[in-house]
């Protein structure tokens, strides 16, 4: 005799999109190129002679992927990486299945603590150039992710984050 299959069927009600998208990129883009020419005056340096220290911020991209898939392997969780890696404002990690706030919150803080430390501790062995722009690319960078988090404090606990194609949902299962 067969026995039967149990199922459970959620369904979601969305509370809340995150979405980065031109906008924010083109903020981005604007609060770096304020950085530089920051860093110019701080160090009375040409900006054009500064350009090449951008050559550092593939390595905070690196730093919140593995940041992210660590914190995941430690807690056990199953991380997915997509292919919109480089256009990701998530670098594109994230879970395949929706996800727990908590999990959410306590991933999300790690990846930016741990990449601002990493980028502190890094900036004492770096030339100052390089450490400076590293500092700012990482606050930059990772403004996407800190107003997300942010944006997670007005949900409500029983709430799950579905990542998204260049933003996080908030969602509040039925079942």
């Amino acid at each position: 005799m067969k026995e039967p299959i149990s199922q459970t069927i959620y369904s979601y009600k969305l509370l809340y999109r995150f979405r980065w998208g031109m906008i924010g990129y083109m903020l981005q883009w604007l609060l770096m190129g304020s950085s530089l020419i920051g860093i110019s005056l701080y160090l009375s340096i040409p900006v054009a002679r500064l350009i090449v220290t951008l050559a550092i911020l593939p390595a905070i991209a690196i730093c919140h992927l593995i940041l992210f898939r660590l914190y995941a392997q430690m807690r056990m969780h199953k991380p997915q990486t997509t292919a919109d890696m480089l256009v990701s404002p998530w670098w594109g990690s994230g879970y395949r299945l929706p996800v727990p706030l908590t999990v959410y919150r306590s991933g999300e803080s790690t990846v930016l603590f741990g990449c601002l430390f990493l980028a502190a501790a890094a900036y004492v062995w770096l030339p100052v150039e390089y450490g400076l722009t590293l500092l700012s690319g990482t606050v930059v960078l990772s403004l996407p992710r800190l107003l997300a988090l942010l944006a997670s404090f007005r949900q409500s606990k029983q709430c799950r984050v579905k990542y998204e194609n260049r933003g996080v949902a908030f969602l509040l299962t039925d079942g």
